[in-house]
C-alpha cells in the first residue's frame, strides 16, 4: 500500500509541475476525444490526437504562430483559416487565391505565398501571377476576417513565376522559394531560386545564385517546395525541399544550408558533406519522392513530410534519420494522403494532410522505459 501511495504522489507532483501555460491539457483533449499510442521506437512515442480537424479543401500548409494560433492555407477554398490551439475556428481570411505557403514574423504579421488574377492591357482573359501577401494581424486586433490582404511583391513582367515556400528569420527578414520554367545555367536570375527579402518586403539577395540548376547533389537548385528556419536564436541556417525541374534525375531533395562568412565575403554552404558526415539520411540521393513540408523543433530536429511516399521523417541535428512512419504499408495504419505541410508546437506535430482534407496531430512524448 505504501508503494502504491508513493507512486500516486509522484505522478501527482509530475502532473502539477507541467507547464500548463504553454499547452494546457484541455487544449489537447475535448470531451469525446480519444488518443492512440502508435509506436515506441528508441526515444519517442507518437500519440495521435483525435479527432482530426476537417472542413478544409486540399490544405497545403499549416503553421503555429507565436500567439499561439494555428493558421492553415485552405488552398482550394482560397483562404487562410485561423484556429485556436485546440482546433476551434476563430476566423477566416478574405479571399486569397490559391495560398500554398505561410509564415509568421516576430511582429505577428502573416506572410502568404499565393496568386492573383488581373486583366492585362489589350487582354481578353485574366492572367494569373504569383504573389506574396502580408496580413497585419496586430493592427486588426487579430480579427483576420477584417484584414484586406496586402500584396507586397510580385513580378509584373513574368506571369510564369510562382512563390512556393516562405520562412522567416529572427530579425523579420525572410526567405522565399520561387519556381518557374527558365533555368539555364548561364542565367543569373533563374526562376528556380531561394531569395532573401528584407522586413520591408524588398529583395536583398538571391541566396542560390551560385547553386547548380542542373546539379544533383549539395547546392543544387530545382523546384523548391518547402523552407524552414530555426525557431530560436539568431541562426540564419535553413533547410529547403525540392523536386526535379524536368525529367526524373538522381537528386538530393532536402538540403540543410548554413552561412559562411570569411572577411567581407558571405557564402551559403551545405551543413553536411560525405567527407565529414558519411552516408547520413540527409545525404542520400532520392531518399525522398516529393518532399513538401519541413519544420525544425527547438532542439534542432528536422521533420519532413513527403507527398509522394505519404510519410513523415525525423532527422536529428546531425542529419541522422531517427524516426519515420506512414506509407501504404505502415503496420500501425498511420496513413497520410499527400501530406503537404507540417508545424511543430510544444511536442506536437500538426500535419496538413492535403489528400484527406484534414489537419492531423501527433504528440511526441519521451519514452519512460
Amino acid at each position: 500500500m505504501k508503494n502504491i501511495l508513493s507512486i500516486i504522489l509522484l505522478l501527482s507532483g509530475f502532473l502539477l509541475g507541467c507547464n500548463e501555460d504553454k499547452f494546457p491539457v484541455s487544449s489537447l483533449y475535448s470531451p469525446g476525444d480519444t488518443v492512440r499510442v502508435r509506436q515506441n521506437i528508441n526515444d519517442t512515442v507518437y500519440v495521435q490526437q483525435n479527432p482530426d480537424w476537417t472542413g478544409f479543401n486540399r490544405p497545403q500548409a499549416v503553421i503555429v504562430g507565436y500567439e499561439p494560433f494555428v493558421y492553415v492555407a485552405d488552398t482550394y477554398n482560397d483562404r487562410i483559416v485561423m484556429l485556436d490551439i485546440a482546433g476551434r475556428p476563430i476566423g477566416y481570411s478574405q479571399y486569397i487565391k490559391h495560398p500554398v505557403a505561410l509564415a509568421q514574423d516576430n511582429t505577428l504579421h502573416l506572410l502568404v505565398c499565393a496568386e492573383f488574377d488581373t486583366l492585362l492591357p489589350g487582354g481578353t482573359a485574366p492572367t494569373t501571377f504569383g504573389a506574396i501577401y502580408r496580413l497585419n494581424l496586430p493592427a486588426a486586433n487579430h480579427n483576420i476576417a477584417s484584414i484586406v490582404p496586402k500584396r507586397v511583391f510580385y513580378e509584373p513582367g513574368d506571369s510564369t513565376r510562382r512563390y512556393t515556400a516562405v520562412a522567416t528569420l529572427y530579425d523579420n527578414r525572410y526567405y522565399i522559394g520561387r519556381t518557374g520554367p527558365k533555368n539555364t545555367a548561364t542565367m543569373f536570375d533563374r526562376d528556380n531560386a531561394i531569395i532573401l527579402f528584407g522586413s520591408d518586403d524588398a529583395i536583398l539577395s538571391p541566396v542560390t545564385a551560385s547553386f547548380q540548376p542542373d546539379g544533383t547533389f549539395v547546392l543544387s537548385i530545382h523546384r523548391v517546395t518547402a523552407l524552414a528556419t530555426m525557431p530560436t536564436g539568431k541562426s540564419v541556417e535553413f533547410a529547403f525541399a525540392q523536386v526535379q525541374a524536368a525529367e526524373v534525375v538522381p537528386l538530393l531533395k532536402v538540403q540543410w544550408i548554413r552561412l559562411i562568412t570569411e572577411g567581407q565575403t558571405v557564402n551559403y554552404a551545405s551543413k553536411f558533406l560525405p567527407s565529414t558526415d558519411g552516408d547520413i539520411g540527409l545525404l542520400q540521393i532520392n531518399k525522398f519522392d516529393k518532399p513538401s513540408g519541413l519544420v525544425f523543433d527547438p532542439s534542432g530536429n528536422l521533420y519532413v513530410v513527403d507527398a509522394g511516399t505519404d510519410s513523415l521523417y525525423r532527422f536529428n541535428s546531425r542529419g541522422v534519420e531517427r524516426y519515420s512512419f506512414g506509407g501504404q504499408n505502415d503496420p500501425y495504419g498511420r496513413r497520410f494522403n499527400e501530406p503537404s505541410g507540417i508545424a511543430y508546437y510544444d511536442k506536437t506535430l500538426f500535419i496538413a494532410d492535403r489528400g484527406n482534407n484534414r489537419i492531423c496531430r501527433y504528440k511526441l512524448s519521451i519514452d519512460m522505459k
